[in-house]
């Protein structure tokens, strides 16, 4: 019987930790299609400032990906909010791809927001410039928003 039971229970644990090494951890999350980056820049002139704050709003700190960078896929995205005078009101964030026709990326990072920031660690993005704007108020009314673009390679 033990010989029977070490028959089954050995080859099953076996591929069990066979699967474990050969899965990369977390799927991406696909926040932006191909299509969608295909579609037409906004123009710059559109964007209503990089940043612009009302008050004593909340602070935007991005802290992945840079300003500017240059980021391998898949991609790591880190915002850290630092609250004003008042508590952040999470109904108020805001994340919108700049396009032509600007895209609501909101409900598609919804799981990954908080008070304290948005934290995406997994984000399949295609191959090229991304403009994107981040906008965060909090209780009182007063409103954050903050333009940052980076390159996928």
């Amino acid at each position: 019987m033990k010989k029977l039971v070490c028959f089954l229970i050995v080859p099953f644990i076996v591929l069990v930790l066979a699967s474990l090494s050969m899965s990369s951890g977390v799927e991406p999350i696909v926040l932006i299609t191909a299509e969608e980056a295909a579609a037409p820049d906004l123009d710059p002139a559109e964007w209503h400032l990089e940043v612009s704050r009302t008050d004593e709003g909340p602070e935007i700190q991005v802290l992945s990906p840079h300003m500017g960078a240059s980021v391998k896929k898949p991609v790591s995205i880190d915002v850290r909010f630092i609250k004003g005078e008042k508590e952040i009101d999470l109904s108020t964030i805001k994340l919108e791809y700049l396009k032509f026709l600007t895209i609501d990326l909101t409900p598609r990072v919804k799981d990954y927001l908080t008070k304290d920031g948005v934290k995406v660690p997994n984000v399949n993005l295609p191959s090229g410039t991304h403009t994107i704007r981040l906008s965060v108020g909090d209780i009182a009314g007063a409103v954050t928003k903050q333009v940052f673009t980076f390159e996928v390679f």
